[in-house]
Order: C-alpha cells, then sequence, then structure tokens
C-alpha cells in the first residue's frame, strides 16, 4: 500500500516558539488566573495564532527562550490572540464535543473534522486544531489547541504532525485509528476525546508587536 503523505512549510522546531506553554511567573498572575476560568488553560491558541501570524509574514518568531524574557506588550500580544482563538462558536463547539461519548465525539471527530484538517493540509496550510481532552463534567482547562504542519496516511491509519505549544523542539503526532473503531492516541501520552478545526484570521497589524 502506498503512503499519501503531505507536509507544509511550517516546520516546528523552526518556526514554533522554544519556550513550552507554562505561564506562572508573577507579571501574569491576574491573566492566569482569568483563563484558569476559561475552557482552555494556558496561552496554547495565542502561541498556535501568533506563530501562524509570523509564518504568513514570511517573519521569523522573536528569539525568546523562556516566558520570563518576554516583555509585557508581547505579553499582551499573546493574550489578544489566545481570545480570539476562543471566540463564542469555538466554546459552543468545545461544549458540544465535550457533551457526547467518546465515541460519539471521535465519529463526528473522523466523519466532519478531519476530511477539514486534511483538506487544508492538501492545500499547503497549517490546520489550527482545538483538542477536546475532558468531557463536560471535568476539568475543562485540560482541552488543548495545537497546530497541525503535515500527515500521512497508510489508508488504516493515518498521522497528523503538529507543532504543540506544551510541546517544544521536538514534532508529535497525532495518530488517527479507523481499522475497526476510531479512536486517537498522541505520541506524548495525553488523552484525547475528539478534536476540531479552528477557525484562524490573519492579524497583520499584531504580528510585529513592539519589544518594549
Amino acid at each position: 500500500m502506498i503512503n499519501k503523505v503531505m507536509k507544509t512549510n511550517f516546520n516546528p522546531p523552526s518556526h514554533g516558539y522554544t519556550f513550552p506553554n507554562r505561564f506562572e511567573f508573577k507579571g501574569l498572575s491576574r491573566i492566569v488566573k482569568i483563563i484558569k476560568s476559561n475552557f482552555i488553560y494556558g496561552m496554547c491558541g495565542g502561541m498556535v495564532f501568533s506563530a501562524m501570524d509570523y509564518y504568513f509574514d514570511q517573519n521569523k518568531l522573536p528569539n525568546y527562550k523562556a516566558v520570563e524574557e518576554l516583555p509585557l506588550s508581547y505579553t499582551k500580544y499573546l493574550w489578544k490572540r489566545q481570545t480570539q482563538s476562543v471566540s463564542i462558536s469555538v466554546l459552543m463547539k468545545i461544549i458540544k464535543f465535550a457533551s457526547l461519548s467518546v465515541s460519539k465525539s471521535m465519529q463526528k471527530t473522523f466523519q466532519d473534522e478531519l476530511p477539514k484538517i486534511i483538506e487544508r493540509l492538501d492545500d499547503g496550510l497549517p490546520a489550527p486544531i482545538v483538542i477536546i481532552r475532558s468531557s463536560f463534567f471535568q476539568n475543562p482547562t485540560h482541552n488543548h489547541q495545537v497546530l497541525a504542519t503535515g500527515y500521512e496516511d497508510n489508508g488504516l491509519s493515518l498521522d497528523l504532525e503538529l507543532y504543540d505549544p506544551n510541546h517544544p523542539n521536538i514534532c508529535p503526532l497525532l495518530m488517527f485509528h479507523h481499522k475497526q473503531e476510531y479512536f486517537i492516541t498522541q505520541s506524548t501520552g495525553e488523552p484525547v476525546r475528539g478534536l476540531f478545526l479552528n477557525k484562524y484570521l490573519y492579524q497583520f497589524s499584531l504580528a510585529k508587536p513592539e519589544s518594549n
């Protein structure tokens, strides 16, 4: 069986951030408290959307090595992109997926969302994804955002290559298995109940925040 392989030009080690999605220092205490009450914890969406801003602007990300190095202006930029990545429609979709059983969530993912992700990747565009890790009655802050940068399909399973803000400098995989039943695993071990394609809009005015 011939594999189908598709890769975009987005390379996580060079186009993604080198620091992990852990915003727990003093300057962000108020922001972290706000995020904790949201459906996605941290700045994963802001990191994904801003990395895409720079990618489409054909500019390199600022060379920050740790969260503590970020100036306030850049933190505000990430925060704004984070809030834009979790719109009302996204929150409603998270609630809908989290309310489904795992089997129904997986079925919806494979039948409705995966084709849209593959179509975007086939067009050469990285695909921002919201991963559902929690049911409706579990901790909603476990949900997460990543960026699919390519895939390999052998007919029995499909691997999505990722930029994952929680795992900088590596390329984790989301592995879709559909031989007998639908299920998804992540190479870094986190649980997956389902996922969907997020809607990204390029923000030119935010792509070059001031450095101080």
